[in-house]
């Protein structure tokens, strides 16, 4: 993020603070509740957000050198996704194509330059070409002539890997990530490694999941113990990037960039900056790190979540590692904290208890975020 956008933003800030306001944009919105709890909703969006929509799946890192691999299920298709010793990233339906076995197993890998299927020993290279058939003489049609694993659209982006399960091609990735690139690559993602990827089960639908990021109203109450000292009650900023949403949550310290020299001001230093990628993945920049969630659809009323921080490099000390694990449980408790109550919410609506929500004129990203999905599933 250049320094002209993180001063519009900071004094943007600066003018709610003064007018004791808060963003607001647009009127309440009412929503029907069924769309957090209808099955065939819930099919539509699996369908089209998840499958035949761009999705983000992985940190660079995760695929850095030739031979590195992962497994990947999100979208509803096994993916199977690996870095080439040519350099490119390649990736693959996780299927073989004799019966259909699941080719690999493994969450995720290093130094393989051929999968062998576990069930009759079909045998691919990692670009997907199929180098050998044990018994090839009961196949007349000489498979290996012309067969390879399903390929699946791929493409690096801003530190990050998506994935199309069905159909899609580079340039797609290119045209949703276009309104916030350049402000993700300023961040350099990429230049950072992973630390203490965990994996949990949210018992809520996915869209909750990231609605409760989406707003600053919740603060107060839902982190009173935790995180809402260091923030304001109800003042955060909410922008569209179609699809896309940023919202920026000022700290109290911002006070003190405000006392500056408007050319010194530095967002990152006194507010969290949050990137909402559509349609799954939530980047939250922090001072000196980064954390990511994957969301990743189950049914209507589960949710994997797929966590990790991004840090500038591996932890060389005893004193690194302390510091960087206190701020992994910072982050990852304020977010149980906003699960424990999505997950009320969606228990009150499988019951019924609710017909409909709202929304408040300050909760307009959650606002934008419903339109987009309703736009791309129409």
């Amino acid at each position: 993020m250049d320094q002209a956008t993180q001063a519009g933003l900071i004094q943007r800030i600066a003018d709610l603070l003064a007018a004791k306001s808060t963003h607001m944009k647009g009127g309440e919105t009412r929503v029907d509740a069924a769309r957090y709890v209808d099955p065939a909703r819930f099919a539509l969006e699996r369908e089209r957000l998840f499958r035949r929509h761009p999705v983000a799946v992985a940190h660079a890192s995760q695929l850095r050198d030739a031979g590195d691999y992962l497994t990947h299920d999100g979208t509803g298709t096994p993916l199977l996704l690996c870095r080439t010793e040519e350099g490119p990233l390649a990736a693959h339906v996780n299927a073989c194509r004799h019966r259909g076995t699941r080719l690999v197993c493994d969450a995720a890998g290093r130094n393989r330059q051929a999968f062998i299927c576990p069930y009759h020993g079909w045998t691919y290279d990692n670009r997907g070409a199929l180098r050998a058939v044990p018994h090839a003489y009961g196949f007349p049609s000489d498979p290996a002539s012309s067969l390879r694993l399903q390929p699946v659209m791929v493409a690096e982006r801003a530190g990050l890997v998506f994935a199309q399960a069905e159909g899609g091609a580079t340039e797609d990735v290119d045209r949703l990530l276009a309104p916030l690139r350049a402000e993700l690559e300023g961040w350099r993602l990429a230049d950072h490694v992973r630390f203490q990827p965990q994996d949990h089960v949210l018992q809520l639908n996915w869209k909750i999941a990231i609605e409760i990021f989406l707003e600053a109203y919740h603060l107060k109450f839902a982190h009173a113990r935790s995180i809402y000292p260091i923030f304001f009650d109800n003042l955060g900023l909410s922008d569209a990037f179609e699809p896309h949403v940023r919202g920026v949550f000022p700290k109290r310290t911002i006070a003190d960039a405000l006392a500056r020299e408007r050319g010194s001001w530095a967002l990152r230093e006194h507010a969290n900056v949050l990137y909402f990628l559509f349609p799954n993945t939530l980047v939250l920049v922090e001072p000196d790190h980064v954390g990511v969630l994957f969301l990743q659809p189950a049914d209507p009323h589960t949710t994997a979540l797929h966590t990790f921080l991004l840090i500038p490099e591996a932890p060389a000390t005893e004193k690194a590692e302390r510091y960087w694990q206190k701020n992994h449980d910072l982050l990852l408790g304020a977010v149980m904290e906003d699960v424990r109550l999505g997950e009320s919410i969606q228990a009150g609506m499988r019951a019924g208890a609710v017909r409909e929500v709202r929304f408040g004129r300050f909760e307009h990203g959650l606002r934008y975020f419903m339109e987009s999905v309703d736009r791309r599933i129409a």
